[in-house]
């Protein structure tokens, strides 16, 4: 607030020299100007039982801001839900902001069917800020999260009327130089200064107006989710007997046509295969055959042939 009003005295006495020039000197006198009287900017006169002014003019701290049930105070909830039905919740929500006067702000939902979600933003006056936020909470098979905030806007508020009051001011007083500028440049000087003074009240008001109302109107932001359905003893997909049946016919199936498939095949290259088996398969027996006969067993009851002496050479002969 003290560099408000060094901005003020600034703009005065700028407008006050400027003033100077209007004035003029006597013919046969020094030129002295002659200085427009300019009372200084004070603020406006407390009421009754309002709070009293330090030496530099601000308010006492311990006077400065209301008392409790007159702060500015802007609430803010979040909760999180499970509901039975997202679409019936969203609905009865819409519904209770209506029945306590406020109004649905946003609506957001993600996916379809039974998995649906939805988060929904809505305003109701600040007095019945508890009642909408049980409301929204009675609607829930459980609360998951659930989150209140307030952001006091009262000391804010407090600086921005004061702030307001010492440029209204300052506006009435360069209004009343304005009329009495009787030069050109002057009168464009004060005007340019006091479209400066009106563009800082109007953003003042402006952001007042928006605290006022974010205070009187409270948010309350609800996700709704559904409930979960309730877990299964088998899953769905962990045991399908009609697929393993179909799994196991779809593989005999496919063995039986790699069966018919070989035999066709085996049946078309016949001439080149069927010569080569038939020749092995003799030279198999005549082996198998030879080896039998080595092996064949003496009968019981006949000796053992004796082993053939060599021939002598009167036997010899005598065969000669």
């Amino acid at each position: 607030m003290a560099s408000v009003r060094l901005l003020i005295i600034g703009i005065v006495s700028a407008l006050v020299l400027v003033s100077c020039g209007v004035v003029a000197a006597p013919a046969n006198a020094p030129a002295q100007p002659e200085l427009v009287a300019m009372p200084t900017v004070a603020p406006a006169a407390p009421a009754v039982g309002a709070p009293s002014l330090e030496r530099d003019g601000s308010v006492a701290p311990d006077q400065r801001l209301p008392p409790f049930s007159e702060r500015l105070v802007i609430k803010n909830a979040s909760v999180s839900l499970e509901v039975a039905s997202v679409t019936e919740a969203e609905a009865a929500i819409r519904q209770k902001a209506e029945q306590l006067g406020g109004f649905v702000v946003g609506v957001q939902t993600y996916g379809s069917g039974d998995s649906m979600q939805s988060t929904i933003t809505f305003r109701v006056p600040a007095a019945r800020f508890e009642e909408a936020l049980s409301g929204v909470e009675g609607l829930a098979r459980k609360v998951l999260s659930r989150s209140v905030s307030g952001d006091d806007v009262t000391e804010e508020y407090v600086d921005l009327e004061s702030r307001l009051r010492n440029l209204e001011a300052t506006r009435d007083r360069l209004l009343d130089l304005l009329a009495r500028a009787e030069k050109v440049e002057d009168a464009l000087r004060v005007n340019e200064a006091l479209t400066d003074i009106q563009g800082q009240i109007e953003q003042i008001k402006g952001r007042m107006q928006y605290l006022k109302q974010n205070a009187a109107m409270s948010t309350i932001t609800a996700e709704l989710r559904p409930v979960p359905p309730p877990p299964v003893i088998i899953e769905e997909d962990a045991w399908q007997p009609e697929h393993v049946a179909r799994e196991a016919l779809r593989g005999l199936i496919e063995f039986g046509q790699g069966v018919v498939n070989l035999a066709i095949v085996l049946a078309i290259w016949s001439p080149v295969w069927l010569p080569v088996a038939l020749f092995l398969r003799w030279v198999w027996l005549k082996v198998v055959r030879g080896r039998k006969k080595l092996q064949a067993p003496i009968p019981p009851g006949m000796p053992p042939a004796a082993p053939m002496a060599p021939p002598t050479e009167g036997s010899a002969s005598s065969l000669g």
